[in-house]
């Protein structure tokens, strides 16, 4: 049997007992980073081998630990913090264990998007994890265009390194929506800061950003349910210099953002209450005029 067991994502007294009396029954542990485990055993007073499973090594590693599975041993798979098979390499051992007809099952602990979409405020009716935004514009462009027109909360998993970065992105993707940034959940400095996405990039330059992040993005209004894009639609139509430059605009920093031209057009246009035609031709007139 395979389990895969929920630490921590910082406050150790959220590790259950069931998770510790898992740890200490089975035959080996699976880690994706043995130091940490290292740590978080000895703290709970478990002495179990370690064996390292990660994203670089998954694919070799994955059908050892099945093999030995197959023989009779029990394991136990563990993150560094967190629910394995949430925005790690668990997810492919369970799909091997699958295949392979190994049994397995969930210990469930914490997890830190979910408990993020809750501190937020933010509607938790419809939400849709995406994980980390990728750095490279082309692949990041195909999750903008569906942060940008998706009516659930969007959550994502941010570094203190690209989080200026993202919130730059979202500008964009998700403008005037509010945003909440969640860091250090369960910590001793736990904070949750609100706002826009221009408002949560100001207050971040002026205070250096700390410690992982969950960004919980407030999810599109339908076009129908918003006057505000209707009454963009209708200035627009009206030849509006001013809202046919806004949507030009709008149209630009999400091509300087990573999006092909034609999903730009189309994307922006559903912000302002376009059709896929009335985008197209707006911004064609606007293209060539500018």
């Amino acid at each position: 049997m395979l389990y895969l067991v929920g630490t921590p994502i910082g406050n150790l007294g959220d590790m259950t007992l069931r998770a510790i009396e898992t740890l200490k029954s089975v035959d080996f542990v699976c880690a994706e980073d043995t130091r940490v485990t290292a740590g978080l055993l000895t703290h709970l007073g478990v002495k179990k081998p370690l064996v390292s499973y990660y994203e670089h090594n998954k694919l070799e590693r994955g059908p050892q630990i099945i093999e030995r599975l197959k023989k009779g041993e029990n394991a136990a798979l563990v993150t560094d913090a967190g629910m394995p098979g949430i925005s790690d390499p668990g997810e492919h051992i369970v799909k091997l264990c699958i295949e392979e007809g190994v049994p397995y099952c969930v210990v469930p602990g914490p997890c830190a998007f979910v408990a993020g979409a809750v501190m937020s405020g933010i509607s938790t009716s419809k939400i849709l994890f995406m994980g980390f935004l990728p750095e490279n514009k082309k692949q990041a462009a195909p999750m903008l265009e569906t942060i940008s027109k998706t009516e659930a909360t969007v959550c994502l998993y941010e570094s203190p390194y690209n989080i200026l970065k993202t919130l730059k992105t979202l500008e964009t993707a998700a403008p005037g929506r509010m945003i909440a940034l969640c860091r250090e959940i369960t910590k001793i400095h736990e904070e949750v800061k609100r706002g826009t996405a221009k408002e949560l990039f100001e207050m971040l330059t002026e205070e250096p950003p700390r410690g992982e992040y969950v960004v919980v993005i407030e999810g599109a209004k339908p076009v129908k349910d918003d006057p505000e894009t209707a009454e963009k639609a209708g200035k627009i139509k009206d030849g509006d210099e001013n809202a046919v430059a806004e949507f030009i605009a709008g149209v630009n920093a999400a091509i300087e953002g990573g999006m092909k031209r034609n999903e730009a057009v189309k994307t922006v246009g559903v912000r302002f209450g376009l059709t896929r035609s009335e985008a197209y031709e707006i911004y064609g007139k606007g293209g060539r005029e500018g």
